[in-house]
């Protein structure tokens, strides 16, 4: 073992008078003015080493992760079994030799942590040197820093003596603890997060901390986060009594929800949290309550900024659109012409499936304003940069459809009988619907957007209908007393692959039409009434589906149906 350099011991010893920090203990030794022999020189980098480990988990004695001095890879996150065998022949000197309390528990736990010498030891070492360290800690300067770092050393104290059976100390850090949590529970000003911690560890020691939640949840009633908490730790069997803690951690939520209507996003979040709450805990008075209160919640009054930049596109695709149109021979190619292509956006992007990874794969948390639940996807779900470009493609190609109606418009000015001739189908849409849907185009070149769109989208649906109808079932039979049902839009759009139709048209058909958690939804928005006038680009895309369906009935580019397997 190593000699203790006696100017390396009075530097730590005097670096840690007063200090509840680590860190600042490294600082002043890393400045002091020591013997420049190499042995001090070496001596003061281990113990500064050991200072700035760190517990990455408390009590965990692996947990321990850091920077080395002199490593080669600066910045590098070493673990503590990298450590050399000097460095921790340093460790253990030191730990017998110095009297500060809070530095020996930590060199009596990092040595226990690498293994070496006899583990008890050293477990009673660490143990000891934290209990003692909590009183200096608690008595320093900076007083919430100190209460915060005692408060850290008696668990972990407690974590050791727990671990390695050391009966004595075990039932002194349960002394200690219990004697803290009193002192806290008395002070006006301490934080809530010193008692939960505290409350944990005396949890994790086995002690009966009800008594100390219930005053804690009393305590610390204008903080609605730290009273929910500490209610949870109210353990009760099924009764009357466990209902009694339901109310009230339902209550509280919603109490601080109504206390501030003006709180923006958090009373949101306090009302999402209460429905669940509620829901979880068979309480259905206060569920109703925190949903009526989430569904009268409007969007702009969660107090968010809104940022928003104009989407200029480069002219050139508004001249190829346009030539697009120049080039048809009569009304119906220019109307079919819109229809040419999806954007790829839609297509399987399986060759770049590590584009997906990283941050872009980080579930999204979507806001139900008017429901009570909050959505967050799980990490495999559809929820990615994929589909935000899908539909930042689908909004892109409602500019250059508008202009191109608008074009048609322009070069054909089309009366409502040519429209009905160009439209009409004697299957999907017979002449009075074809007039129908004449009439949704001729609002929309007259800027009546709202009128357009309501027009148009049963006319899709129904277009729909009759494609698929002899290709895929759509129909289902009355089973005894259950009614037989007929196939909605959502389900339409998704049996458009089995009938043979591209995968990336039903994409962009869902997207546009009927999904409510990632696309525009529009067919629900609009027909619910749950929006203003949609924007023209949007309602060009509406019109657009109607077009892309009808062109594979009027020139027969639906493929055979698909042969279904019997059953």
């Amino acid at each position: 073992m190593p000699q203790v350099e006696p100017s390396v011991l009075g530097a730590l010893m005097e670096a840690a008078k007063d200090t509840v920090s680590y860190e600042a203990i490294a600082v002043v030794l890393a400045a002091a003015d020591i013997d420049t022999t190499t042995a001090a020189a070496q001596q003061r980098d281990a113990l500064l080493a050991a200072l700035r480990l760190r517990l990455s988990r408390t009590g965990k004695a692996q947990g321990f992760t850091g920077t080395f001095p002199g490593d080669p890879l600066k910045g590098r996150s070493a673990s503590l079994p990298e450590g050399t065998a000097a460095r921790l022949e340093i460790w253990s000197a030191y730990a017998d030799a110095v009297n500060t309390p809070f530095v020996r528990g930590r060199l009596h736990h990092l040595l226990l942590a690498a293994g070496h010498g006899r583990k008890h030891d050293h477990a009673r070492g660490a143990a000891a040197g934290y209990l003692d360290a909590a009183p200096l800690l608690l008595a320093a300067p900076r007083r919430f820093a100190g209460l915060r770092r005692a408060s850290e050393c008696l668990r972990w104290a407690g974590d050791l003596a727990r671990t390695f059976n050391l009966k004595d100390l075990h039932k002194r850090v349960t002394e200690d603890m219990v004697a803290l949590v009193e002192r806290v529970l008395a002070d006006t000003e301490d934080d809530p997060g010193i008692v939960d911690g505290l409350l944990e560890g005396l949890r994790v020691q086995r002690y009966d901390i009800r008594d100390f939640a219930e005053r804690a949840a009393r305590r610390y009633t204008g903080d609605v986060y730290a009273r929910v908490g500490f209610l949870k730790l109210l353990k009760a069997e099924p009764g009357p009594r466990r209902t009694d803690i339901d109310i009230q951690i339902v209550s509280a939520l919603l109490d601080a929800a109504d206390a501030d209507v003006n709180a923006g996003f958090r009373r949101h979040l306090l009302l999402t949290q209460a429905a669940t709450e509620a829901r979880d805990r068979g309480l259905s008075e206060l569920r109703v309550r925190a949903e009526m209160a989430l569904q009268n919640t409007d969007p702009d009054s969660l107090g968010w900024t809104r940022i928003r930049c104009g989407l200029a596109l480069p002219r050139a695709l508004f001249n190829g659109a346009r030539a697009h149109i120049d080039a048809a021979a009569d009304l119906r190619d220019a109307l079919w012409r819109t229809t040419a292509d999806v954007h790829q956006a839609m297509r399987e992007q399986a060759d770049d499936a590590r584009v997906q990874e990283g941050l872009l794969r980080i579930p999204r948390t979507r806001i139900n304003t008017a429901g009570p639940v909050q959505v967050t996807p799980p990490v495999d779900a559809d929820d990615n940069q994929a589909v935000e470009l899908q539909v930042l493609a689908l909004d892109i190609l409602g500019h250059l459809t508008a202009h191109q109606l608008d074009h048609i418009h322009e070069r054909f000015a089309p009366d409502e009988a040519e429209l009905i001739s160009a439209l009409a189908h004697d299957t999907v849409l017979p002449q009075p619907r074809a007039r129908t849907l004449a009439h949704a185009f001729r609002y929309f070149w007259l800027e009546e957007l709202d009128a357009a769109a309501c027009i148009a989208l049963p006319q899709v649906e129904q277009i729909l209908r009759q494609l698929l109808r002899p290709r895929v079932p759509i129909v289902s039979a009355p089973k005894g007393q259950t009614p037989g049902t007929v196939d909605q839009l959502g389900s339409l759009i998704r049996s458009m692959p089995a009938a043979g139709f591209p995968a990336d048209w039903s994409r962009a058909l869902e997207l546009l039409l009927v999904d409510p958690d990632r696309g525009m939804n529009l067919r629900n928005k609009i027909c619910h009434g749950l929006i203003d006038t949609p924007p023209k680009h949007h309602v060009a895309l509406i019109l657009q589906a109607a077009l892309y369906l009808l062109s594979h009935a009027h020139d027969h580019r639906t493929p055979a149906p698909v042969t279904q397997p019997a059953p």
